[in-house]
């Protein structure tokens, strides 16, 4: 556990040095050397780990009021360890650049205000990275809460980093709601796990046998980690937060702290074990939800990082699903289907994480130089950016599932899996749940081709629609290098996907016994996971050579021949414009009128009068009515009864003298009644 206590040390230490180097640009600098040195050290140490299948342990003598101060690395925690350092590096690396041009960008940042942001930003950053280490190696339930918390509630300072941008503060207290809120089950659950057990060790739990109420610990697993990884209905905060984060704080959001709550469902899946068969419905069924919903909502977002935002509820979404289809194989013994199906959920987590944040920082390069992501505003940025636009464009391909990129190889698995669990169960019903994941699946994946069409061709096609737009400029040399690593991350994955089966195969093992030992997991199982695998490359490199080949000859055709130039098709009119192109809403209204029902859009449309009419617009807006019910039945609440709770702080040291005999004369009156 050494290298682990030495990341621990790297982060938490780089985190006070940037304090109180306080508002000198040294102090980021040393946030970011901390965070990269520490990501370097961690995939030194987790990456022979994942390989071996090993698990390391080891105990700190640290006073906890409860449990102990014990951590355990095992091929559960490096599957997910991984992306957490390849983000946190990437993160440290921007940090500076990013946060120098966030306050250059702030009216006040030339004064020592600005800078005063500079040591506490750096700190929160190393915190927050060491939080999710924490969270991902404790093996004690009291550590694990505390590192839970230190993860969860760090990102409140980093969403805002300026402090003068309303909707910035607004996204940030949603934020630290759901936080709070989350947080809730995970102690009831936590508290239950404890109290049958008799210990708050991991091992204890996962020893111990005749949970009584296991469904309720399922449930509220589901319910507390499943409000951290996104899953619709528990999501209102990630739309805010995505959006307005900056570029190196929101990787580390969709990217890694997502996925920790995905990392908390199985954790308790692995302690508390397979359970009933209608756990695997209820994980389907939340996936299922999730994914459709949240994809829907994504393709009618006026601007690019609230697409981003809803596509991440709807990736946890697949996840969710393949996780609990793979459950349902383990139950009906069907090890072909459970070995595709888990190999697919743990695909995805990787390659959901390179993508997205390829995405996430190309978006955000879109808005530092434009100052705005709507797409009303955008067009016409592929010949002015042409680096960003091609790894957009990558990114958008890999994520909408197109082959021969890595979006497309996990979410194979998953296709095959489905079909391997009906087939095995031909014959019997639970063969029509198998097939709804696979078209369930297959329905997500043909929204999301038709979202992220209308963010790339919206963003970065066509015509500029506004000066914006025309004044675009590539980001920094670092940005630049940052999405060139993630896009070259997702095109390696998509060929080396054998190799990453193989290095799973270990975990397979382990995580199928661990949630129920009279399970096995046959090498043939295994072994026909890796040959898709192996094919899917060899298919990739042929596609990638015919493409190759096209394009070749394509240039010299108009070497010899040259081009020509012509107008635009425009439709009958003497002076086309960017109007003329499809903007946000029209692009998706035909979906958003089938769809209405299930997403509610709100139609507005003028009344057309008279020979000259005056100019109007058609609007088209889709509230998320599930964030609406939050905001109703929570948000507000919580919000009215902080408004009044300011006015006990009324700044007069009579009245806190006060509150404080008051507290007194109660603790003593229960003293005394308690006696």
């Amino acid at each position: 556990m050494l290298p682990y206590y030495c990341v621990l040390l790297l982060l938490f230490g780089g985190g006070l040095i940037s304090l109180a180097l306080g508002s000198r640009a040294a102090s980021l600098r040393a946030a970011s050397f901390s965070m990269c040195a520490a990501s370097a050290l961690g995939l030194a140490a987790t990456l022979p780990l994942l390989l071996d299948g090993a698990s390391i342990s080891g105990a700190l003598p640290l006073p906890l009021p409860l449990g102990a101060c014990s951590f355990t690395v095992d091929p559960l925690s490096a599957v997910f360890l991984l992306p957490v350092f390849v983000l946190s590096g990437i993160s440290g690396l921007l940090l500076p650049s990013r946060m120098l041009l966030l306050c250059q960008e702030n009216p006040v940042a030339s004064g020592s205000a600005g800078n005063a942001h500079y040591g506490k930003h750096g700190f929160f950053c190393c915190v927050l990275s060491a939080g999710m280490v924490l969270t991902l190696i404790a093996s004690d339930a009291v550590l694990f809460l505390i590192a839970w918390e230190v993860m969860s509630l760090v990102p409140f300072f980093l969403i805002s980093p300026r402090d003068k941008d309303a909707a910035e503060r607004h996204a940030a207290w949603m934020y630290l709601v759901a936080a709070h809120l989350g947080a809730l089950p995970l102690l009831y659950l936590f508290a239950a796990l404890t109290t049958e057990s008799g210990s708050t060790g991991f091992f204890a739990f996962a020893a111990f046998e005749g949970w009584r109420n296991a469904g309720l610990l399922f449930l509220l697993a589901l319910v507390g980690f499943g409000t951290k990884a996104g899953l619709v209905p528990l999501h209102a905060w990630i739309p805010e937060a995505h959006s307005c984060a900056p570029a190196h704080v929101t990787i580390l959001l969709s990217g890694a702290i997502l996925k920790l709550g995905l990392y908390g469902i199985m954790r308790v899946l692995t302690l508390i074990g397979l359970g009933d068969v209608w756990w695997a419905y209820a994980l389907m069924g939340a996936g299922a939800f999730s994914g459709i919903l949240a994809i829907l909502l994504g393709l009618v977002q006026p601007g690019m990082k609230r697409t981003l935002a809803y596509s991440s509820s709807e990736n946890i979404g697949i996840i969710c699903l393949a996780l609990g289809g793979a459950m349902l194989a383990m139950h009906l013994q069907a090890p072909t289907a459970a070995a595709l199906l888990l190999a697919g959920v743990f695909l995805h987590i990787w390659s959901h994480a390179a993508f997205k944040s390829l995405l996430f920082l190309g978006a955000n390069a879109v808005k530092d130089s434009t100052h705005t992501d709507a797409f009303r505003l955008l067009g016409g940025l592929q010949k002015r950016i042409p680096l960003t636009g091609s790894c957009m464009a990558l990114g958008s391909a890999a994520i909408a599932g197109i082959p021969p990129l890595n979006g497309f190889m996990s979410e194979l698995l998953i296709y095959a899996g489905f079909a391997a669990g009906s087939h095995a169960v031909h014959g019997r019903e639970e063969a029509f749940l198998f097939w709804g994941g696979f078209f369930m699946l297959g329905a997500i994946a043909g929204m999301a081709l038709f979202a992220f069409t209308r963010l790339f061709g919206l963003g970065f096609l066509g015509a500029p629609r506004s000066d914006a737009a025309l004044e675009v400029r590539e980001p920094c040399r670092l940005m630049q290098g940052a999405l060139l690593f993630l896009a070259g991350l997702c095109v390696l994955m998509s060929l080396c996907g054998a190799l990453l089966y193989t290095a799973l195969t270990p975990l397979l093992h382990s995580f199928a016994r661990r949630l129920s030992p009279a399970f096995f997991l046959p090498d043939g199982a295994l072994e026909f996971g890796s040959s898709i695998l192996l094919y899917y490359a060899l298919t990739g490199l042929a596609i990638t050579a015919l493409f190759s080949l096209a394009l070749l000859l394509r240039k010299r055709v108009v070497a010899v021949n040259g081009t020509a130039q012509s107008p635009t098709w425009d439709c009958g009119y003497t002076a086309p414009s960017a109007r003329m192109q499809y903007s946000g809403g029209s692009f998706s209204h035909s979906l958003a009128l089938l769809l209405r029902p299930l997403i509610r859009s709100r139609i507005t449309k003028p009344a057309i009068q008279g020979l000259f009419p005056a100019e109007q617009e058609a609007r088209i807006s889709t509230p998320d009515w599930s964030a609406l019910l939050w905001e109703k039945l929570i948000f507000h609440p919580v919000e009215l009864l902080s408004d009044y709770a300011k006015g006990l702080q009324a700044g007069l040291v009579n009245i806190y003298i006060l509150y404080i005999f008051i507290t007194l004369i109660l603790a003593l009156a229960w003293a005394l009644g308690w006696s």
